[in-house]
């Protein structure tokens, strides 16, 4: 993201303790970790790791990274993810540009773009940092990734299955393309599987009975609940197909979130109006936000007439 930030790529990579990107396992050999050793590829760097008895090396190092820190994360920041908070840093920085440099009173702006002359172009594709594993689902549809277990959904139990593993998320497919979920990646040691609801939903939706014990029966908003609760079979049946290609589409939550809506304003549950209630959640619009028009301004015209020509005499 920082290099698409900044429109190009350095030649070379000086890193100090970055176990992250590989370790010394010997005075003159580093191993790469086979992510980094992918981004390096990808990106046709070269990287060279300091050496750990040459302050001159760890200092300029060091010095930069206390620069960083003085001046763009201070004060603290605060961010609701790391995808926010980098874009946070990455303001700060554009900011800096506009100073001058210390020694050459220049502005920075203008010396980085001296300098973005002797550097890569950017590859036509930006880097995707992924790791892949193959796993075979339980009985339950679960897959075991570091400890944790991640939901494809009871269709795939018994499937050998392919896992990409990203920084923030998991993405659970078949061997032949097809997806089967999409969830968030936890770390250390989850205390319940990783799941996304509506993985669910098609199994639901062909066995109706297990509704009442089902697990994302406490997913559903409550209004929602009750009404599935007082539907039929064949009812159940296709609000759990609707909720299910609504869900596809924006989310789970959304999805449930217009559901609720939907049965709360007395309206029954069909595809078009649950699709187009769920995307407009999705983008952002809270239906319960939205308040009636304020029609005191023509109670007058109710009042009898006599009633009203008197006030005026």
């Amino acid at each position: 993201m920082v290099f698409e930030h900044a429109g190009a790529v350095p030649l070379t990579l000086v890193l100090d303790n970055a176990t992250g990107a590989g370790h010394r396992v010997a005075w003159d050999r580093v191993t790469v970790v086979r992510v980094f050793e992918l981004f390096v590829a990808h990106y046709r760097l070269e990287t060279r790791f300091c050496n750990p008895n040459s302050g001159n090396e760890k200092g300029s190092v060091e010095n930069a990274v206390g620069f960083l820190r003085r001046n763009i994360m201070v004060p603290l920041l605060n961010a609701e993810s790391y995808a926010q908070l980098t874009r946070y840093m990455l303001e700060r920085c554009d900011a800096l540009a506009g100073n001058s440099h210390y020694r050459k009173n220049i502005d920075i702006g203008d010396l980085f773009a001296e300098e973005k002359t002797g550097m890569q172009p950017l590859p036509s594709k930006p880097f995707d940092a992924i790791r892949w594993e193959t796993r075979k689902a339980d009985k339950d549809g679960r897959v075991r990734i570091d400890g944790n277990y991640y939901l494809a959904g009871p269709s795939w139990r018994g499937w050998t299955l392919d896992v990409a593993l990203r920084a923030f998320d998991v993405t659970i497919r078949t061997q032949d393309g097809r997806t089967c979920a999409r969830l968030p990646r936890v770390y250390g040691d989850a205390p319940a599987t990783v799941r996304n609801p509506a993985t669910l939903l098609p199994a639901l939706g062909r066995k109706t009975n297990a509704w009442p014990d089902s697990t994302i029966r406490g997913d559903f908003p409550d209004k929602l609940r009750l009404a599935i609760d007082r539907m039929d079979a064949k009812a159940r049946r296709n609000a759990f197909r609707l909720i299910a290609k609504a869900s596809n589409q924006s989310g789970f939550e959304p999805a449930v979130q217009a559901g609720e809506y939907l049965v709360e304003q007395g309206h029954r549950l069909d595809e078009d109006s649950l699709t187009a209630m769920a995307r407009r959640i999705a983008a952002g619009e809270q239906p319960y936000e939205q308040t009636a028009p304020d029609l005191t301004g023509y109670d007058i015209f109710m009042k009898p007439h006599e009633t009203t020509m008197r006030k005026e005499a």
